[in-house]
């Protein structure tokens, strides 16, 4: 017995798209090519389509877990940035809110499920092409549930790629880790010379606003950037239960990466990111420096001081390297 669901693709790379079926086995009768988009799947769709058999618990039936994915692809034609390659797969969805003035074409991607539950699995694919402006966001945070004791991490694998001349704001909301919950996210960057890019991620461990904190489970979020197709920086943090005192965490409950690549990137960006954050310096340790061309922010303290933080310095870093307004996209106010 089959149930049905939909992806969208851009069937001429306008504002046109066209519905195709997807066939997935209910539990207990998967078949080993788990989803079916045809042989005119592009390379793109088919990597975030790869086929995963979900593990049973100890004694038990197969458990049906999401197996989602997003493109998003933005092409500058006819003197503007247009929106050339859509793609998505439940429980992914991808929003276009109109964009404030001033500010380039926005896409926020959100999940539908609510949360992402162990053993879940997501794959976004963000490109901007060859001269192109947007700005990528997340319509909420992203919450990462309690797992059970023998299942497999979440898994969320994040591809940006930036052409010549381009430029991409990655501005994901934070993700909520629960207690006890089990993560694994990998962001690649792949970025043209002349290529622009202000990113990041933040992570809330456990719920404070109820008090929970992060006492058990596993986080492992890992970074890697390339320029021209040469690796530039590269960074992981793997917690296995709880955050230790040493080095640094102390207390804190969130942390936040935020990355800025231009192709000259000016010591001033550093000195100004650096006094933008200095008057949360009392509830949050920060750090601003430059590696290899990239200028690198990290944010480390409670939750409600670090996305406090983080907006301030998202806010002042799109306007001085970018020219855009002082502001981030609505959906991080509503």
């Amino acid at each position: 017995m089959t149930v049905e669901m939909c992806g969208y693709r851009s069937a001429n790379g306008g504002g046109k798209y066209e519905k195709r079926a997807i066939r997935t086995a209910r539990v207990g009768r998967r078949p080993s090519s788990v989803l079916d988009y045809g042989d005119d799947c592009d390379p793109h769709v088919a990597a975030m389509n790869a086929a995963t058999t979900r593990p049973a618990r100890s004694g038990g039936m197969p458990v049906e877990r999401a197996n989602g994915g997003a493109r998003v692809a933005f092409a500058f034609r006819d003197g503007a940035t247009r929106l050339a390659d859509l793609y998505q797969r439940d429980p992914c969805r991808v929003l276009f809110p109109t964009p404030a003035p001033g500010d380039p074409p926005e896409a926020a991607i959100l999940t539908t499920s609510g949360g992402l539950a162990d053993g879940d699995r997501i794959v976004l694919d963000i490109a901007v092409g060859a001269g192109a402006t947007a700005t990528v966001t997340t319509s909420a945070a992203e919450k990462i549930y309690r797992a059970a004791l023998d299942s497999r991490e979440v898994g969320i694998d994040v591809t940006l790629d930036v052409g010549a001349a381009a430029t991409l704001e990655w501005l994901p909301q934070e993700t909520i880790v629960f207690d006890a919950a089990r993560l694994a996210r990998k962001t690649v960057v792949d970025l043209a010379p002349d290529a622009r890019l202000l990113a990041c991620e933040s992570l809330a461990l456990g719920r404070s606003a109820s008090g929970e904190r992060f006492t058990r489970g596993f986080v492992l979020d890992s970074w890697r950037l390339r320029r021209g197709g040469k690796p530039v920086w590269a960074d992981a943090l793997r917690l296995d239960g709880p955050p230790p005192p040493a080095p640094g965490f102390g207390d804190a409950n969130a942390l936040a990466t935020v990355l800025l690549v231009l192709p000259t990137l000016d010591d001033s960006l550093r000195d100004t990111a650096r006094a933008v954050l200095e008057p949360f310096e009392d509830a949050v340790r920060c750090g601003v420096s430059c590696v290899s061309g990239v200028l690198i922010a990290r944010l480390l303290g409670d939750s409600t001081g670090v996305r406090r933080a983080l907006v301030r310095l998202l806010v002042e870093m799109r306007h001085r390297a970018f020219g855009l307004p002082s502001r981030l996209p609505r959906v991080w106010h509503t």
